[in-house]
């Protein structure tokens, strides 16, 4: 580990990696804000103003210098080894590691900063707003959350009487008046938004165990993984012989005078036989990842419904954050809520 340019862990006395708590704070500060709806550009500028220096020790920091963080397994105790590899030994050429030798994966490795399930949350989040581009903002909850059912558009504010006493925000199609032809979708005040928010929510936990237990078998469902086990432990044994001669490859021209046309030539061909079976690998893979994250926002979900108080509820960013997938707002004044479990409410707009 690079403790000079890693926040939360320094060399402990035993040259294992130990918490530094000052920086530990850091860094569930930048995890909570993310989770709350904050974006990478927003924290970044959040850090800056407060004069929190950067892993490696600069006042402004930067959005990849946070993504690089939300997104580094070794927060959560767990670590990758051989992400990069000597080409040649002689001069000390190295190179990242794209599958032409083996990594390994550690968990448990030294203490966690962040807790696993609060990390895996993080990056499912961060994978859906890559899914919406730049629509996502942190200065409102129903930013990329309300669709417009007649073109598929996001929703977005408008101020209306800005520099009066009348002053109010709507959610329109930011598509509505674009076109030949306006979608008919009715514009929403964020009041209406929460109380048809709040009443789907009475719905949804008028049987809470009911709501509970077909979480629990879509969980279940969703977490069984052996299929894909199988096919990726087939190709795994396809590929690691051929690892094993790309290493051995590169060890020899390191250390003794080959022909560069030769060594290519080979290279060349063991690579092409490798990627063949690694592309089918890595879309097993993928497969597995969206299914772990659609298993981990349906685990936050069922926690989230578990410590729910009674009636009466109250709207608040975070419950609206950790219920809501996305809102569809159609042209017959119907709103249809997908809550994170797949599920949908019908509340009609008044």
């Amino acid at each position: 580990m690079a403790f000079g340019q890693f926040l939360s862990y320094r060399k402990g006395d035993d040259r294992k990696p130990e918490i530094v708590p000052e920086e530990e704070e850091i860094i569930r500060s930048i995890y909570k804000m993310f989770i709350d709806g904050k974006t990478a550009n927003f924290i970044e500028k959040n850090l800056t103003k407060k004069g929190i220096l950067t892993p490696g020790g600069k006042e402004v920091w930067q959005s990849t210098t946070v993504e690089s963080i939300l997104t580094n397994e070794k927060y959560k105790g767990d670590a990758v080894l051989q992400k990069k590899f000597t080409v040649d030994f002689l001069n000390k050429k190295m190179k990242v590691n794209e599958g032409e030798v083996p990594q390994y994966y550690v968990t448990d490795s030294h203490p966690a900063v962040i807790e696993k399930q609060e990390w895996d949350l993080v990056q499912a989040e961060m994978t859906k707003r890559k899914g919406r581009g730049k629509h996502h903002n942190s200065l409102s909850p129903f930013s990329a959350k309300i669709v417009c059912g007649d073109c598929g558009r996001y929703f977005g504010s408008k101020v209306w009487h800005s520099t009066d006493k009348y002053r109010r925000v709507i959610w329109r199609c930011n598509s509505k008046y674009k076109g030949v032809a306006k979608c008919d979708t009715l514009h929403l005040t964020e009041d209406e938004i929460k109380e048809m928010f709040l009443k789907a929510m009475v719905e949804l936990l008028s049987d809470r165990n009911a709501l509970l237990e077909d979480c629990r078998l879509m969980r279940d469902t969703l977490a069984d993984t052996s299929k894909l086990d199988e096919g990726c432990k087939s190709l795994t044994d396809e590929m690691d012989p051929i690892s094993v001669l790309i290493q051995k490859l590169i060890d020899d021209n390191a250390a003794v005078a080959m022909s560069q046309d030769e060594y290519n030539e080979k290279y060349d061909g063991y690579m092409a036989r490798y990627n063949r079976a690694k592309e089918c690998y890595d879309k097993l893979q993928q497969r597995k990842t969206t299914l772990s994250f659609e298993v981990d926002i349906i685990k936050c979900f069922m926690f989230e419904i578990k410590a729910l108080p009674s009636q009466p509820m109250e709207f608040s960013d975070s419950l609206w954050n950790a219920m809501i997938d996305k809102v569809t707002v159609h042209s017959d004044d119907r709103a249809v809520f997908t809550f994170k479990n797949g599920g949908e409410i019908i509340e009609i707009i008044d």
